[in-house]
């Protein structure tokens, strides 16, 4: 059995490798030059290494669930000290909820924000 990730996987971590190497360096905590917290959240968004699976019409990338791409972010991420991001209860728990249960209002006023770190739950 190859357990190997194949072509495709190792094209998209050598990309999640050359994100590291270009902003990795002002990733929040990482000197005078680091980024807030809130920008870098952003910042994975636009490239797909956070809310990946969230809808990009409520803020986020908009991907399809790979949970080999997932752990490869993971992986490259945690070999360079880099933060994956924000979590905790509202991106983790008000937010998959919100996009079940959720008016197509409450979706649009409160994901997007959610995501970006302007409203902490």
């Amino acid at each position: 059995m190859d357990l190997s990730y194949g072509p495709e996987y190792e094209e998209f971590r050598q990309g999640v490798r050359a994100f590291a190497k270009a902003h990795g360096a002002r990733a929040p905590g990482n000197g005078p030059h680091s980024m807030d917290l809130r920008d870098w959240q952003k910042l994975l968004i636009a490239h797909g290494y956070a809310a990946r699976t969230i809808p990009k019409e409520y803020g986020g990338y908009g991907a399809e669930p790979d949970v080999l791409k997932s752990r490869i972010i993971a992986e490259e991420f945690i070999a360079l000290g880099l933060p994956m991001g924000m979590a905790g209860q509202g991106i983790s728990m008000l937010v998959p909820t919100l996009l079940e249960l959720g008016t197509e209002e409450q979706k649009r006023k409160w994901i997007g924000p959610t995501l970006r770190g302007e409203v902490i739950w």
